[in-house]
């Protein structure tokens, strides 16, 4: 069975990136660090857009109280400078106080990472629960 996380249509929210200079060794070859903040870059993207469209009162608030406690990177195709990727993400899980974000990498329609980010709504006390607005919100997001 194929897995749908390499298939750009698998995903409902992308943001435009590019390989910097900057994210290369002196081969020409994007490290790994680079990968993780592409995929960062497009987990923060789409968590703002899902929280506001989820009703958050203060989006940069709220995207400030959740904390990644999870981070899995396939790395599955060399990038190199320069390229011009997509960087596409979904929601895959709700639990209590936490939701699983799918996030890929893609240059054109070649796959060159997948992610799974699992994040922790927190507050000054500890973890938190997901409001109930912001979870039936959320909830119409899942696959």
């Amino acid at each position: 069975m194929d897995d749908p996380t390499t298939d750009r249509s698998y995903y409902r929210h992308v943001v435009d990136e590019q390989v910097r200079f900057s994210d290369t060794d002196a081969l020409g070859h994007v490290n790994n660090v680079a990968v993780a903040a592409l995929v960062e870059s497009g987990r923060v993207a789409f968590a703002m857009d899902l929280l506001t469209h989820a009703g958050a009162r203060e989006t940069s608030d709220a995207v400030a109280g959740l904390v990644l406690v999870r981070l899995e990177i396939d790395f599955r195709a060399e990038l190199r400078y320069p390229a011009k990727l997509t960087v596409a993400s979904r929601l895959v899980a709700l639990g209590r106080t936490s939701l699983t974000v799918a996030t890929g990498v893609f240059e054109g329609r070649r796959c060159a990472a997948t992610a799974r980010g699992v994040l922790v709504v927190v507050g000054t006390d500890g973890p938190r629960p997901i409001p109930a607005d912001v979870r039936a919100a959320l909830e119409q997001e899942l696959p």
